[in-house]
């Protein structure tokens, strides 16, 4: 049986939401910002680079056959007119949703994925497909999950891609939407944490390159777990913590004439960044819309002291408030229709150009059955880079994606390794620093 949500008024400014049989499910302030934002820039791909012949698109069909009894967000698309919009429930006709893609021998694998993410989207369709992609080379082949960011956000991305092809349920277990009334404790670190989002960004990138081509570029490292591990054993930090060093760490040896030296007050303060944050509740398996938000931290690329940069990056993310300031967002994506279509316009207008870093788990790509997992995040319009750090059992993959005109983009791997190195070789040699 199909299930969709409809509006349950309870007193006071905001609504709650429940599952009925039959209906719509309102778009939240989060999915109104991808609406607005609408583009190619804003599909998404993951992909499992595997050896031998590919399935055929009726092996996988097969599979398929009962997606949206399994993953009821995937039997959703946009309906409404104008300042009325939702996710309404559709029929899906897997011989959409399923595409073999053959390219000529000789085409890179970024040419392959650049354009298998680009495809256009069939009229009245749900946003998503599983991709088939070969030919590029004898002895390989890409299975992909593609979507567009306005059908699901990053966390529901990651949770899907890994059902599709497991044969996991992920029925809607309903979240206990927040109270009317929020803390005291949340407003207060909501006013504190808000001049951090008009705060001007700092020199980061290296200089443009010229003659660059309009294709965006994407690098990966993979990194060890253990060494996260060992990291966290010893100071008390959190793997996202963690991975956050690591890159602060890596973007001041990328450009260190930046951080370096006489430095004027943006400089000396650090990069402005977000942290993408999930609004759903731990337990939360409904994978339709986008209930993400971005924590304001910034990165202390400035400090030289890996172990200092971590204990700053800390402090910026200490999980309880971390957690309220999750509360109060949760409140404001839930604004009523009018009331959040202002709100994702504000979110539009004052956006300022800043990296955003994505952590999600995932499975190691042996695990999977694949020798690597590609992953090709959003493409804000304003951003020049995009960080997505998939965390799986035995490795961290961390996926950049930046804009042609970045120059020396390809030493970024080596460094974000470099920088882990940096802070376990800091921790072991320097047995008196005191736990985060």
């Amino acid at each position: 049986m199909r299930t969709a949500q409809v509006i349950v008024k309870r007193p006071g400014m905001f609504t709650r939401t429940r599952r009925t049989a039959e209906g719509t499910v309102p778009f939240s302030v989060g999915d109104k910002c991808m609406h607005l934002w609408e583009s190619q820039d804003w599909n998404t791909f993951a992909a499992l680079r595997r050896r031998g012949a590919p399935p055929t698109a009726e092996d996988v069909r097969a599979r398929l056959a009962d997606v949206v009894d399994r993953i009821p967000a995937l039997g959703h698309r946009v309906g409404g007119r104008r300042w009325n919009r939702y996710f309404e429930p559709c029929d899906v006709d897997l011989r959409h949703h399923v595409e073999e893609l053959r390219f000529p021998a000789g085409r890179t694998l970024e040419q392959c994925v650049k354009e298998a993410v680009e495809r256009p989207w069939p009229l009245g369709r749900p946003p998503w497909s599983v991709q088939i992609i070969s030919g590029y080379r004898a002895d390989e082949h890409l299975l992909a999950y593609r979507v567009s960011h306005v059908l699901q956000d990053g966390i529901a991305i990651a949770m899907t891609g890994q059902a599709l092809f497991s044969g996991e349920r992920l029925p809607f277990v309903p979240a206990q939407p927040p109270g009317n009334k929020l803390p005291g404790r949340a407003l207060r670190i909501g006013l504190r944490l808000a001049p951090r989002f008009f705060l001007r960004s700092a020199r980061w990138l290296p200089a443009d390159e010229p003659g660059a081509s309009e294709e965006w570029r994407r690098h990966t490292a993979v990194l060890d777990r253990s060494d996260f591990d060992d990291i966290g054993r010893r100071t008390g930090a959190g793997t996202a913590q963690i991975c956050l060093a690591v890159l602060c760490g890596a973007l001041r040896a990328w450009t260190p004439g930046h951080w370096t030296g006489a430095l004027d007050r943006r400089q000396r303060r650090g990069l402005p960044a977000y942290l993408a944050m999930s609004l759903r509740a731990p337990r939360e398996t409904n994978c339709l819309g986008n209930r993400v938000a971005g924590l304001p931290l910034t990165l202390p690329c400035a400090e030289p002291s890996p172990v200092r940069r971590l204990r700053r990056i800390a402090e910026q993310t200490d999980y309880r408030e971390a957690n309220d300031f999750r509360k109060l967002l949760t409140v404001l994506d839930r604004a009523p229709n009018l009331l959040g279509w202002l709100f994702a316009h504000v979110v539009l207008a004052g956006e300022k150009p800043r990296p955003m870093v994505t952590i999600i788990p995932a499975a190691d790509p042996a695990e999977a059955g694949g020798d690597e997992l590609l992953a090709v995040p959003a493409r804000p319009p304003k951003q020049a880079a995009g960080f997505l750090v998939t965390v799986g059992h035995t490795e961290i993959t961390v996926h950049c994606l930046l804009r042609p005109f970045v120059g020396d983009a390809g030493r970024l791997p080596g460094l974000i390794a470099e920088s882990l190195t940096e802070l376990r070789t800091a921790l072991i040699n320097r047995p008196e620093e005191p736990a985060l």
